[in-house]
């Protein structure tokens, strides 16, 4: 298969329980919930790390069809998964998709952040920012907290991984386009959230036809298709980053004149008390070496 997989979660010996900081700089037990958290979080890392692996390694050849490409990622998964958590394609697939969007939705609340704020902010505080963004710029899909950074991190400078999701932002807009059309000739609305996670769900006969027409758009989505846009979608991000870092550079720069010209007033002012102190001082000494007996 090419290259293997490191397991991202660690092997844990017999008696053995992971710690976690409580916040006092000691270490205790985790919860049996966090363990749960942790172990599935790892798992969701390793589904994208393989779904990234089947993507990017040209050894692996970018003309198979949907379900060889699958097959693929469902054998890179369980080399490292342990055999009574091995998945098949299926269960892979739908949850990929699932963290896939979560991820996706962040990254673009991500985007915003390092958009609307600039001065003074950080990697950290973007990020922070991000996690405000995501909750409420999508409160219609009533989600919780992101809890998948490991994910992100792996996947946000991806080409083929931003490239994959631009993909699906069009094939959404096209569905979109065609639920709209249905709404106004009095056909009930579906949910686009439905026709992601479903691939072939039940429901009404329009229902099904569009749902099985996103699907069809997004499972054969074609690896070649991709691979001609990559370099294109590249050079947009990297040239977003840089009016990004310019914007912030030119910032800095801003407030740093703006405090060269108040240090320069401040300057001036000093100067010109002196200059006053000094000519008063003047006057006196003249004053004192006067002859005051002619006036007399």
């Amino acid at each position: 298969m090419g290259k293997r997989l490191s397991e991202p979660e660690a092997r844990m010996g017999p008696g053995e329980q992971r710690c976690e900081d409580d916040g006092s700089g000691q270490y205790s037990p985790m919860s049996r919930q966090a363990k749960k958290d942790a172990a599935a979080a790892a798992r969701d890392l390793l589904k994208m790390s393989s779904w990234l692996l089947n993507s990017t390694d040209s050894s692996m050849g970018a003309d198979r069809k949907n379900e060889q490409y699958w097959t693929d990622v469902e054998v890179t998964y369980n080399e490292t998964t342990p055999s009574h958590r091995a998945r098949n394609a299926k269960q892979i697939k739908d949850r990929f998709h699932k963290v896939n969007r979560w991820t996706d939705l962040f990254h673009s609340a991500w985007l915003k952040a390092r958009i609307v704020y600039t001065i003074g902010y950080n990697d950290q505080m973007w990020i922070e920012k991000a996690h405000v963004f995501y909750i409420e710029d999508n409160k219609k899909l009533n989600l919780g907290p992101f809890v998948l950074l490991e994910v992100w991190n792996t996947v946000k400078t991806e080409a083929k991984w931003i490239t994959y999701n631009n993909g699906l932002k069009a094939a959404r807009k096209k569905v979109a386009s065609k639920v709209s059309g249905s709404e106004k000739e009095g056909e009930a609305p579906i949910d686009l959230e439905v026709v992601d996670d479903q691939p072939r769900p039940m429901g009404q006969k329009q229902a099904k036809k569009l749902k099985y027409a996103k699907s069809k758009e997004v499972d054969h989505i074609d690896l070649d298709e991709l691979d001609r846009f990559g370099k294109i979608q590249d050079e947009q991000n990297a040239n977003r980053l840089k009016v990004l870092e310019m914007q912030q550079k030119l910032s800095t720069e801003k407030m740093e004149q703006t405090k060269l010209a108040h240090l320069a007033a401040k300057e001036q002012k000093e100067a010109r008390k002196l200059e006053l102190e000094s000519r008063m001082f003047e006057t006196y000494n003249h004053l004192l070496s006067m002859d005051l007996s002619m006036m007399l």
